[in-house]
């Protein structure tokens, strides 16, 4: 039988007074993390799960989260990380599909805990549902056996995505492909034992398969409960970590933030980023303030980063154009871009992006058809468009769902996005198709102002139209307080369209 090791059985031998994971204020070293991972493990088979069964964890970024997955693994069952910003009703459905058999939760989510109904149900700090956690651990035995190996292809978590165009699928993760992820990470990033790493992510996005990379390498994790400006640059003055994790909309406001110009981030070796297309001239100035390494991942759910921007890409001068690229193929693997017979195609024709490797999900769970039209003749359909340059770096131009056909015309809203921000005045920008009785789609925008701004749309239409051809200039324009985000910062484009549909 093959087996993969997990990630703390290694550093906690080499490291074990290290700390391993942390808020700022409370943290655990690897020795305490391995055997607090031991004492679930014993726990959970105690209370008569078995192998396969699941668990699903519903808690802000706290941090037994690491533990939590390590015993998830070592007791042979599958974590069910749950998004926290979604309605009860939205939970339920999660809880339906999985079907746990023991519910974790974090404070804070006792009253979604017993409206959710799961028989079993343990609360992490003092209240809370069913059996505290603490207790349980602290009632149960250390190891006094040998280890028993994890098997390679047994699912270790199901990750649901993020369902911002239709239902959420579970994305089922097996121990060779989180084990394939840390490496991937490992390899591109090489953190170190001394390094330190700020999670600003939710941990039940793929955010937590690279932090765990961290976790892997020895280093030290420190979670953001939940991101904010202000938390970031105050754990940067206290905890200095060297790496942070961003998405684009969290660096935008990082960047807008008053006290900007105050904050210290000589400790920074890199910025990691991704989950969503990076306007250029974001990308830019985000370089300029920070004076550090950047590196992008581009993938989802269902893969990890398969392709990455490496900090030596990442060349104004010599090559601006990287800038709005995703890469190259990530280390562990194979990336296409194919039409629609799955043919690759030749360098600077669009089509899908494809990837294949060990660290892509097995299946979606429950949802057979869906698995095989996402994973047909052995390769990941991602659903983003694009294109790879002559250079080999590969393009999004956007989700095949996103894009607009208004009179016959392809339009990629992220082309027409980034001159958006390449505006003074406007700090976020979302480009949409509506229905449109003479072109089928128009081009709709939604923009957000810069604090202080006073934007006239005619300029700003303006300005657009110096910049791109006439077609691709919207039709019409929308300004807005602020646009509808997802808990790891994606702009719900589907709220847009379907809040504007109504409108018509």
């Amino acid at each position: 039988m093959q087996t993969v090791p997990d990630m703390l059985v290694n550093a906690a031998k080499r490291f074990p007074a290290n700390p391993c994971v942390g808020d700022g204020r409370r943290f655990h070293t690897f020795a305490e993390t391995d055997d607090r991972a031991d004492r679930l493990a014993a726990a959970l088979r105690a209370e008569g799960l078995e192998a396969g069964d699941r668990v699903a964890l519903l808690a802000l970024n706290e941090v037994e989260y690491t533990e939590i997955q390590v015993a998830c693994q070592r007791a042979g069952l599958i974590l069910v990380p749950m998004n926290y910003r979604l309605s009860t009703s939205e939970l339920a459905y999660l809880v339906e599909d999985s079907a746990p058999k023991l519910f974790i939760h974090g404070p804070g989510f006792a009253a979604a805990a017993e409206e959710l109904g799961v028989d079993r149900t343990i609360h992490l700090g003092t209240e809370g549902e069913g059996l505290a956690y603490d207790a349980l651990l602290a009632a149960a035995p250390p190891r006094n056996a040998p280890r028993e190996a994890l098997p390679a292809g047994a699912p270790c978590s199901i990750l649901y995505t993020s369902g911002t165009t239709g239902r959420p699928k579970g994305a089922v993760i097996s121990n060779l492909a989180l084990w394939a992820r840390m490496n991937t990470s490992s390899l591109e990033i090489r953190p170190r034992p001394e390094s330190v790493f700020l999670q600003c992510l939710p941990l039940f996005h793929i955010a937590s398969n690279l932090g765990y990379a961290f976790t892997y390498s020895g280093a030290t994790n420190i979670f953001v409960k939940q991101f904010s400006p202000d938390r970031v640059f105050e754990h940067i003055e206290h905890d200095r970590p060297s790496h942070i994790l961003l998405v684009p909309t969290m660096i935008n406001m990082l960047l807008n933030h008053p006290d900007l110009s105050q904050v210290d981030f000589s400790c920074v070796e890199m910025v990691l980023y991704g989950a969503s297309p990076i306007a250029p001239e974001v990308l830019r100035r985000a370089m300029e303030v920070m004076r550090c390494d950047f590196l992008q991942q581009y993938g989802m759910t269902e893969t990890s980063g398969c392709t990455v921007l490496r900090p030596a890409d990442h060349d104004p001068l010599g090559h601006p154009e990287w800038l709005a690229s995703a890469g190259t193929d990530a280390i562990g693997f194979e990336t296409r871009v194919v039409d629609g017979d799955d043919t690759e195609l030749p360098a600077g024709a669009t089509g899908e992006v494809v990837t294949r490797g060990p660290a892509v999900m097995t299946a979606y769970w429950n949802a057979e058809a869906a698995t095989a039209e996402a994973l047909r003749n052995g390769w990941m359909h991602t659903g983003d468009l694009g294109y790879r340059g002559e250079d080999g770096y590969v393009y999004i131009t956007d989700r095949k769902k996103d894009m607009i056909i208004s009179g016959g015309e392809n339009i990629y809203p992220r082309e027409v996005e980034d001159v958006f921000y390449a505006h003074p005045g406007i700090l976020e920008a979302a480009v949409i198709g509506l229905p449109d009785e003479r072109w089928g789609e128009r081009v709709h925008a939604v923009v957000v102002q810069r604090d202080g701004a006073t934007v006239v749309a005619e300029e700003l239409l303006g300005f657009l139209r110096q910049r791109l051809a006439g077609y691709k200039v919207p039709r019409t324009l929308e300004f807005v307080d602020e646009l509808p985000k997802n808990a790891t910062g994606k702009i719900l484009k589907k709220e847009l369209r379907e809040r504007n549909e109504r409108q018509l």
